[in-house]
């Protein structure tokens, strides 16, 4: 970050509110590959796509002063966070068996602390793959269950694998530890 900017809004009762927001650059741009999604302390495997999405559910409150525009006010706020991945049995297996305990998982969206660290074969302290990633100290978490597992086995293509994770509470953002 270099340098904050005050940003005005409306709070709940139509009054104006200020909030500081953070002011980026190029240099706070974070190389896709180097953000993951953990499952409790480990990194998913084979990994080739994350995606991490929030929704606000809104309810329309529109009434004949409301005009032509509807007026909406925020409800709840959901996430949910998905992962693409080349299809292993170990993998499949693993997410399996947490799908069917149907129990949250506590999952964490990260970029990889020691990403960096990688030699020119993706081996980090002697440790190769998913085993040898931590998330970084900044993170976003939360609890989920696993709602999806879904494998493609195109003719003449690898085999993938799809997890989706539905949150169950709120997703927080703090440090790693």
């Amino acid at each position: 970050m270099h340098g904050r900017v005050d940003v005005l809004y409306y709070n709940k009762d139509k009054n104006i509110k200020k909030n500081t927001m953070a002011v980026l650059t190029n240099s706070d741009i974070i190389k896709g590959s180097k953000l993951m999604v953990f499952v409790g302390n480990q990194a998913i495997g084979f990994a080739t796509n994350h995606t991490l999405s929030l929704t606000t559910n809104t309810t329309q409150v529109s009434t004949k002063d409301s005009g032509d525009y509807p007026s909406t006010i925020a409800q709840n706020i959901t996430f949910e966070a998905t992962a693409e991945n080349l299809y292993s049995d170990a993998g499949e297996a693993t997410y399996m068996n947490l799908m069917l305990q149907k129990q949250p998982v506590k999952i964490k969206f990260a970029a990889a602390s020691n990403y960096n660290n990688t030699d020119e074969k993706g081996i980090i302290n002697g440790a190769q793959g998913h085993q040898a990633w931590t998330a970084g100290t900044s993170i976003v978490e939360g609890d989920a269950l696993i709602t999806s597992l879904n494998v493609n086995a195109p003719a003449g293509d690898n085999a993938t694998l799809s997890v989706t994770f539905t949150g169950t509470g709120a997703l927080t953002e703090g440090q790693n530890g």
